[in-house]
Order: C-alpha cells, then structure tokens, then sequence
C-alpha cells in the first residue's frame, strides 16, 4: 500500500556496517578528497535492513571511514522488498544468501560483483559532514 511508496534515509552507525564487496584503494581516496572539499555526502549508500550488509556504497562507506565519520545516511530495505532488485555487472550472477553470507563472515566478493537496482529511484538530499562526526 501507501507505506511502500517512500524509502526512509537514516543514519547509521559506520561500525555496524557490514561490507559485502571489495572497493579499489584509489577510488576511496580520490572520492575522500571529493567529500571532504565537497563538506557532504552527496548520496546515501544502500543497505539491507535485517543484516546491516552494504548493498551499494561500498566506496562512499571506505571514503566515510578514512575522513573518520561515524555515521553514514542510508536507505534501508529487506531483501523481501519488490523495489529491490539484485542483478550484476558482469556474466556471473550472485543470489541474495550469498551477499548475506559475505557480509556475515567477512568474505568479501570482488569489486563490481553485484548491482542492486531500487525502482523508482529514491530521492535524495546531500548530507553535511558535521552530521555525520
């Protein structure tokens, strides 16, 4: 119903975060250097709700952390939910358990291995870093 008709953007604590896919070293420092001149975050990352697991952001959560934030805004949606799609960027597809998996025992997944789609596309608003301290 009506209730399926927003995505609510929260911030969450950067250390519950659980990673799920590896991020290239350059791509977080220039992206780093972005933020930090930027003052915001321009875009939450996307999180899955039940396991905290990183669905997409991965570079912006590894920025975050090395500018020393504690929180990140993001949109948390279950799995279960129908906006939600999960396809890939290459050939090789992944299923949901195995993105749960890699965030719940640390086995991280390449870099690029899965893509997470929300239809519509969410509207969001940048972040402040001095909200995020």
């Amino acid at each position: 119903g009506a209730l399926l008709s927003f995505l609510l953007e929260v911030r969450v604590a950067i250390d519950a975060l659980r990673p799920t896919e590896a991020a290239d070293p350059q791509v977080i420092a220039d992206l780093a250097d972005d933020i930090r001149s930027a003052g915001e975050l321009r875009q939450p990352i996307l999180v899955e709700a039940d396991s905290l697991a990183i669905l997409d952001g991965h570079h912006r959560y590894h920025a975050a952390r090395a500018l020393g934030l504690k929180r990140l805004p993001a949109i948390l949606i279950s799995y279960a939910d129908p906006r939600l799609s999960l396809c890939s960027w290459s050939e090789r597809t992944w299923s949901r358990e195995e993105v749960i998996e890699a965030a719940m025992r640390g086995k991280i997944l390449p870099m690029k291995s899965t893509r997470h789609c929300l239809t519509p596309e969410p509207q969001t608003t940048p972040t402040a870093l001095h909200a995020l301290r």
